[in-house]
């Protein structure tokens, strides 16, 4: 895959408001202005209760790539952009008793999230093997009927996504990151295609098959520009004789956390609703910055942005990016 370093997130000419330069509220009517050479972050930035900050001042922000602050050439509102979203639905044998919720759930946000004539969805389940529902698509109906016939799918997959091939037939495990892995795979790699990349996955969190580490699924998501969120189903206080009831939420918070997504628990129906409306709301109040790196040498480059003057709010991010994602 062939990618403009100065593109992270793909985001183009379109980027709305732009820099104050009396330190101001952003403006609705202004335009960031991208040249050669910048790096552009897109970021979310939440309150102590978890709801999206919609206004900042230039004076609020900072940035730091490896350690060393940077000039911020420009900060704005990320527009309403198209967005690309990939549901990973975990079918285990430890999720079954939460698949009709969390299909119910994946539904509501799909017919939240395909707004603009551009919006694409797909539909991903893994168990040992990786099944492809329903590939990209804007059609509503096509998704809602993948959803109703993907219990009868299951016993013999289709559409399996390469280069995982299945195992022999064994009880039903779990080839998570190898989905998640699979699901970056299938975002559009169109450089100039101006859209939000994000799966969404729907599971316990553990991997039992071992195909893909953890590590590798972070990498790739960094190399494709794709935000990472999650639902982690189970509780995570019982004991380790319950494991089918427990959540890897430490595995699921280091994908979502280093791609700039965010890592849900829910326990009560009524939170899966909850869950997917904040990821919801996360793409659509959104914050994007530009700055020009003084760091000419370093291959993969860390970034840190920081609010200091609301030490209550939350910046969410993705922790850095690959000066040229196809090496």
């Amino acid at each position: 895959m062939h990618w403009l370093v100065v593109l992270l997130w793909s985001l183009t000419a379109s980027l709305v408001a732009a820099w104050a330069q009396e330190r101001a509220a952003i403006p609705d009517d202004t335009t960031v202005t991208l040249r050669a050479q910048q790096v552009v972050v897109p970021f979310t930035v939440v309150d102590r209760l978890n709801r999206p900050v919609t206004t900042i001042t230039a004076a609020d922000v900072k940035l730091y790539e490896d350690g060393v602050e940077q000039d911020i050439v420009s900060l704005g509102r990320a527009p309403e952009l198209p967005t690309t979203v990939v549901v990973v639905l975990d079918c285990s044998g430890s999720m079954v008793s939460r698949l009709p919720l969390a299909k119910r759930a994946t539904l509501m946000f799909l017919e939240r999230i395909l707004r603009l004539p551009q919006d694409r969805a797909a539909l991903l389940a893994c168990q040992q093997d990786l099944l492809l529902v329903q590939p990209l698509t804007n059609s509503l109906d096509a998704l809602r009927q993948a959803l109703a016939t993907l219990d009868e799918q299951l016993p013999s997959p289709l559409g399996r996504v390469v280069p995982f091939e299945p195992k022999q037939a064994t009880p039903p495990g779990t080839a998570l990151y190898a989905a998640l892995y699979a699901a970056i795979e299938l975002l559009p790699e169109e450089r100039d295609d101006a859209r939000r990349r994000v799966v969404v996955a729907i599971s316990d969190g553990f991997d039992s098959e071992g195909l893909i580490r953890v590590g590798e699924v972070i990498e790739h998501a960094w190399r494709n520009q794709v935000s990472l969120y999650a639902l982690g189903i189970g509780q995570p206080e019982l004991t380790a004789t319950d494991t089918n009831q427990m959540v890897n939420r430490a595995d699921l918070e280091r994908l979502c956390n280093s791609t700039g997504g965010q890592a849900f628990f829910p326990r009560l129906d009524r939170e899966f609703f909850t869950a997917f409306a904040q990821v919801d709301a996360d793409l659509r109040h959104s914050f994007v910055l530009a700055y020009t790196p003084t760091n000419e040498s370093a291959v993969f480059r860390t970034i840190r942005i920081e609010v200091p003057h609301h030490p209550d709010w939350k910046v969410r991010h993705r922790a850095g990016y690959y000066t040229n994602p196809s090496e």
